[in-house]
């Protein structure tokens, strides 16, 4: 049924771009939301309501995924790719009744559920060029998306990373800076090393979900695939480190403020918060 679905749907996004910017989009949905249990095995985290604003200032609520594809309209970002799971049919049947896009939006199904750098590595069939890698459940605002894929174009690294500063580190992934440089009023840095929830973090530089990359990305996270067992997980940042250990260039984006995150309860909390005061 999934497939069927998403034929349909890609047919019926297929519409005007959103304007002539090279990059692509990629949007990682379909993961199990242990962390927002028992909401998830009903209501996926894209589909999490939020508050946002009408023109006439009035408030409404809409999904989660709804901020995300406006930020990709908004970028220019053309084709998005959607890497969806089996558990994801409520995601595509959203889409197909929500309205038109602003860009084409193009379906890649994930059935091996292997983690967030294996559903990345299978966007590797519809993208064409550089893109920006979103999860499900971050986002950031429309600005910093902007300097980050300004500085992909300007200084040309293989990902730019989006980071802030975070009391425990050891709770997310992290970076080890290399150096640290200026861009356009933010600060950046040049990436040495990554790794996932450490125990004696490199810095206190938390990652976002949310990248810049090119396609060289993709055979990082091959070469990684390729030494794991049968059906174990393949984690992005895994790709990230291999990419840098082959002389990449990995450079770092810090946030002035953190990320919104539907990805955990006292993060939706907070989201909703914002969301009701002042929108995202």
């Amino acid at each position: 049924m999934v497939d069927s679905l998403s034929t349909a749907l890609n047919l019926a996004f297929t519409g005007p771009l959103a304007g002539t910017r090279a990059l692509e989009g990629v949007i990682i949905t379909g993961g199990k939301g242990t962390r927002m249990r028992n909401i998830t095995y009903v209501l996926p985290k894209p589909l999490l309501p939020l508050f946002s604003f009408n023109s006439d200032g009035r408030r409404y609520v809409k999904p989660f995924i709804d901020f995300i594809l406006e930020r990709f309209e908004a970028l220019g970002l053309d084709p998005v790719t959607l890497v969806f799971s089996r558990n994801s049919s409520l995601i595509i049947d959203y889409l197909g009744s929500r309205g038109p896009l602003r860009l084409r939006l193009r379906l890649v199904l994930d059935a091996e559920m292997r983690g967030y750098g294996n559903a990345a590595l299978l966007a590797r069939s519809s993208v064409t060029g550089p893109f920006v890698l979103n999860a499900d459940d971050n986002i950031l605002p429309l600005e910093d998306y902007r300097a980050g894929v300004e500085l992909f174009e300007a200084e040309g690294p293989d990902a730019v990373l989006f980071v802030h500063r975070v009391e425990d580190p050891t709770r997310y992934g992290v970076i080890a800076p290399s150096s640290q440089g200026e861009f356009r009023g933010y600060r950046t840095y040049g990436v040495r090393g990554v790794v996932e929830k450490p125990s004696k973090p490199p810095s206190d530089l938390a990652m976002a979900a949310i990248y810049v990359m090119s396609p060289r990305v993709f055979r990082a996270l091959e070469e990684v695939k390729a030494l794991k067992g049968e059906g174990e997980e393949i984690e992005l940042v895994e790709g990230l480190q291999r990419l840098i250990e082959e002389g990449g260039n990995v450079m770092a984006l810090e946030l002035r403020r953190r990320w919104v995150s539907v990805g955990r309860p006292e993060d939706y909390l907070e989201a909703i918060r914002l969301s009701y005061e002042a929108g995202l």
